[in-house]
């Protein structure tokens, strides 16, 4: 397994696909899909992280032409209480048809990856979230990583997620 940045020009096919053929359905009835919104998106983020990294983050896994899962960070995220920053994972993807291990594996590897992003673009606050139905779990491994889990959201000080990390 290798972890690369998405290039835009061989791998946001591969990003689409994963994102709407596994998980596209969880959104029907209440937006309206479009496979070529999704494509511009993706080609976008991945065409500016070439020149500019601290923007969004957008990294897949790959054994060797498969794409195992994918994750996709931004910033700029603030609540209205605060003016600390946010980094709002946009998505962790993974293939569902790996064994569980594998996807335990791949999202404590994209925690790690925004813990270290957020890090090293002076973020300090990261907050992870999910509309999935089947949620559990994904918000017990970032409970387990030290995240606040309150409802769907698991919410961190980026220095503190970082020094845990660092510790294990």
């Amino acid at each position: 397994m290798r972890w690369e940045l998405i290039d835009p020009r061989t791998d946001v096919e591969a990003v689409v696909e994963m994102a709407d053929g596994i998980y596209g359905a969880e959104s029907d009835g209440f937006v309206v899909r479009d496979r070529n919104v999704f494509r511009q998106h993706v080609t976008v983020t991945a065409t500016n992280q070439l020149f500019d990294k601290s923007k969004e983050f957008l990294a897949g896994c790959w054994d060797g032409e498969k794409l195992l899962g994918y994750c996709w960070f931004d910033r700029g995220g603030y609540t209205t209480y605060s003016r600390d920053e946010i980094s709002n994972a946009k998505f962790h993807h993974v293939d569902l048809a790996l064994p569980v291990r594998t996807r335990y594996k791949l999202v404590n590897a994209m925690i790690d990856q925004h813990i270290l992003w957020a890090a090293h673009c002076g973020i300090p606050v990261i907050c992870s979230s999910s509309i999935r139905s089947e949620q559990d779990a994904f918000l017990k491994i970032h409970a387990k990583r030290g995240f606040k889990v309150n409802g769907s959201y698991a919410w961190g000080r980026t220095s503190e997620l970082l020094e845990r990390m660092n510790a294990s």
